[in-house]
C-alpha cells in the first residue's frame, strides 16, 4: 500500500538524497514532495514494514509527524 506522511527536517535536495540513499534499497517507491509544508513523503509499504520505516526515518534525522493518507 502507498502511505503518505508529513515529515520534519526535510529542507532541500540534499535531504532528499540522504533519505533516498539510506532507504531506497529497503523500501520501494519513495517520493519526497518538496512543494508541501511540512514536507511529505510517499512510500510503498507492507504492514510489516511500517514501523521499521518510521524508526529508520527517525534514526537518520527525519521524524514522521503524522500519517496523511494510505491507498
Amino acid at each position: 500500500m502507498k502511505v503518505r506522511y508529513s515529515v520534519q527536517n526535510i529542507h532541500c535536495q540534499k535531504c532528499v538524497n540522504t533519505i533516498l540513499n539510506s532507504l531506497s534499497d529497503e523500501f520501494d517507491g519513495i517520493e519526497i514532495l518538496l512543494d508541501k509544508e511540512p514536507k511529505e513523503i510517499v512510500v510503498e509499504l507492507t504492514a510489516e514494514q511500517e514501523q521499521k520505516f518510521k524508526d529508520e526515518m527517525n534514526d537518520i534525522g527525519y521524524p514522521i509527524i503524522q500519517e496523511l493518507e494510505r491507498s
